[in-house]
């Protein structure tokens, strides 16, 4: 288009307006006076209203990473409808407050002129939509989209429908139109807006009919003797495991309260190895394990091995974890038995029988933890 167009009733495009009208609204005000008015909702404010609406809905659904239909995708499609329906309202609402409120101020009421001037002062606030591609900045550009707007209005009222003494009129014309804007802003808050929620509420529960959201994925709950095999097995585990006969050269010939090694057995498999023995002392039996684990032991299968009760009341007795310097003790004591389970640094070992807490423990501490631990972990 050449500048000897410009006021010449010939009409840009839909972006070339828009664009005008923003960059540079004088000379845009004066070429839109030189055009014959015509219906501006199909042609300038829907296509506007739509691209943003579309721009808006796809931001949305690509930030929230997530295509499945739900309650939440429909949402965004209904709020992208909505965002069209109040933009169209809003020209349609500021066109008739032009053209009603003009002659108050001495200008000549034209639905045309305050059609055009309606759509066209709009126009920020149509392209601030597109801001939510970058919603960090979304909602500062839609506030100056606002005020933009109506000072595009200031500047095209004296072009389109000139006010009688336009220094005093003009910005009195504006502010009434801006009073207009915020009552029906009101009331749309106050009437429309719960009608949108209940509407939304109701969008929820056909959704959730037709396509439930699924549940959430089960993670397993780990225990926390499978806890602390993992992260010892990680840190403090063997990178091969032993022979499982030396585990077996490790338990002595007699035990405190008189218990003496009748028979002693081993065995490797499943990322362990075991020595067991046995010790009598009269009616009294004491079983006592060593375990070596490595670093790709199982801790689900080595916890269940282990059988460790949580924490509570048993019958005659109870059950206790604890957890000292990054070893993992467990107690269970019934009305004639005991048992006593230590997970320490790529070894655990396990002391029970119908015997003493006291008689299970001393078990444990005479053999020597912490020598296993510098024979067997890493």
């Amino acid at each position: 288009m050449t500048t000897d167009a410009l006021y010449t009733g010939e009409r840009p495009g839909l972006i070339a307006r828009a664009r005008d009208i923003l960059i540079r609204p004088q000379s845009e005000w004066a070429r839109i006076a030189s055009e014959e008015p015509a219906p501006l909702i199909g042609a300038y404010v829907l296509p506007l209203a739509v691209l943003g609406a579309v721009a808006g809905f796809a931001a949305s659904v690509l930030y929230a990473g997530s295509f499945d239909l739900n309650a939440a995708l429909a949402w965004k499609a209904v709020s992208a409808a909505l965002h069209v329906v109040f933009a169209v309202a809003g020209v349609f609402v500021a066109s008739w407050a032009i053209n009603a409120l003009a002659p108050r101020f001495g200008a000549e009421a034209n639905s045309g002129r305050a059609g055009q001037l309606a759509a066209y002062a709009a126009t920020p606030i149509l392209a601030a939509a597109f801001a939510a591609v970058a919603p960090p900045i979304a909602g500062v550009v839609v506030g100056i989209g606002v005020i933009y707007a109506f000072i595009l209005l200031a500047l095209g009222t004296q072009k389109l429908m000139p006010v009688s003494d336009p220094d005093n009129n003009v910005p009195r014309f504006t502010l009434a139109i801006v009073g207009v804007a915020i009552v029906a802003v009101a009331l749309i808050a106050t009437f429309i807006n719960p009608l949108i929620q209940s509407g939304r509420e109701a969008l929820n529960v056909a959704i959730e009919t037709v396509a439930p959201t699924p549940p959430p994925p089960q993670v397993p709950r780990r225990t926390a003797a499978e806890e602390a095999i993992d992260r010892l097995s990680q840190a403090n585990a063997s990178l091969s495991l032993s022979d499982p006969a030396r585990l077996a050269e490790q338990f002595p010939d007699t035990l405190p309260s008189g218990f003496a090694r009748p028979s002693v057995t081993s065995a490797q498999r499943g990322g362990i190895s075991r020595a067991d023995s046995v010790y009598r002392a009269g009616a009294a039996t004491l079983s006592v394990a060593i375990i070596q684990f490595g670093g790709d032991v199982d801790p689900a299968a080595l916890a269940s091995l282990l059988a460790i009760k949580p924490d509570g009341p048993r019958d005659g007795g109870y059950a206790r974890t604890q957890a000292i310097d990054g070893r993992f003790y467990a107690e269970e004591v019934g009305a004639s038995s005991a048992r006593y389970v230590v997970i320490g640094r790529g070894v655990v070992m396990i002391a029970e029988g119908r015997v003493t807490m006291d008689q299970a423990r001393a078990a444990i501490e005479t053999i020597g933890l912490q020598r296993l631990e510098t024979m067997f972990g890493r």
